[in-house]
């Protein structure tokens, strides 16, 4: 009966563990292919805004606010990153663009005083 009882518990400890693990680090995403970083100024400083995803996105206009400058973290073979100077992904306003050539951690600002509003990721077959 005692050992019942202490595999009981056990099992009980080992279920809440795991649980606290999964809740305390839920960003930890295994299956992340891109990541990036928005920041306010173009130096790079200040609180900056992480994106991370996987696969191609469609447009997103979801920014916390419009941003000056970017750092790349990951972006896999095969996947591109377009940055906008407007919310609209309007490829007439195209501030940057960055794919797996892009060497990660260096701060990136767009050319002719642009602003990044929105940015859409690609993934498939693209030239870059």
């Amino acid at each position: 009966m005692p050992s019942t009882i202490l595999t009981t518990l056990l099992f009980i400890l080992a279920t809440l563990t795991l649980s606290s693990t999964t809740f305390a680090f839920p960003l930890f995403r295994r299956d992340i292919q891109w990541s990036f970083n928005l920041f306010p100024t173009d130096a790079c400083d200040g609180p900056s805004e992480l994106h991370i995803g996987t696969g191609s996105t469609g447009c997103r206009a979801d920014l916390g606010s419009v941003a000056s400058a970017y750092t790349v973290n990951v972006i896999p073979e095969g996947c591109r990153i377009e940055f906008y100077d407007n919310t609209m992904c309007d490829r007439n306003e195209l501030s940057d663009l960055a794919g797996p050539m892009t060497r990660t951690q260096v701060c990136r600002v767009p050319n002719l005083h642009r602003r990044y509003a929105s940015y859409r990721v690609t993934c498939g077959h693209v030239d870059v």
